[in-house]
């Protein structure tokens, strides 16, 4: 298999971010055995979701942003399963690859758009107790309770139980975004 847009160099910034998005959310990283069916059924709805989103994309930010999230879903399984090199997995490398040259074709600077919704993402992490404080506060209005989850980054803000809003189900255990979370902006770099 000749991969013709993923080199080692970009492999190995894509892995690095994605080591640090999971550890910092607490991801399994490298922990194969923990991908059992249920797991493996959120990765694969998570790629065709992206996938989807990518078909339906009707702006060249929108296009970016799929391309950018489905790599991150698949590199987050590389990192998953400990795949720290592109010929640990060639299967998931060559998938990448293809997304890869989807955004070259499209004339998507892909690490571009790459660095800024993963600034983004980690973006979610609150910095200060005062931060998470606010967080709290906000979600609280909404009638989420949150927990606390320490990491090197900072506070992680995760939702405390089962909580029903708007119709809609928000799980234990989810990760909600800090009062300054900031969402990508993709117009400048499409």
């Amino acid at each position: 298999m000749k991969l013709t847009s993923l080199t080692p160099d970009i492999y190995d910034h894509l892995y690095r971010d994605i080591t640090e998005f999971r550890s910092t959310f607490d991801l399994p990283i490298r922990d194969p055995l923990s991908l059992d069916s249920k797991a493996d059924t959120l990765h694969s709805s998570l790629i065709i979701e992206e996938l989807t989103e990518l078909a339906q994309a009707a702006s060249a930010a929108e296009q970016a942003d799929a391309i950018v999230d489905s790599v991150y879903v698949l590199m987050g399984r590389q990192v998953h399963l400990g795949a720290a090199n592109m010929e640990d997995n060639p299967a998931i490398s060559y998938l990448i690859d293809l997304l890869l040259n989807v955004a070259d074709n499209l004339n998507i600077r892909f690490l571009a758009c790459w660095d800024e919704i993963h600034t983004s993402n980690m973006s979610k992490v609150c910095h200060t107790e005062q931060e998470f404080e606010a967080t709290r506060a906000h979600y609280a209005s909404m009638g989420i309770p949150l927990l606390a989850t320490e990491t090197e980054l900072g506070i992680v803000a995760k939702c405390a139980a089962d909580t029903q809003l708007d119709g809609k189900m928000i799980r234990a255990g989810k990760v909600l975004k800090s009062v300054k979370y900031r969402p990508a902006d993709l117009t400048a770099l499409v």
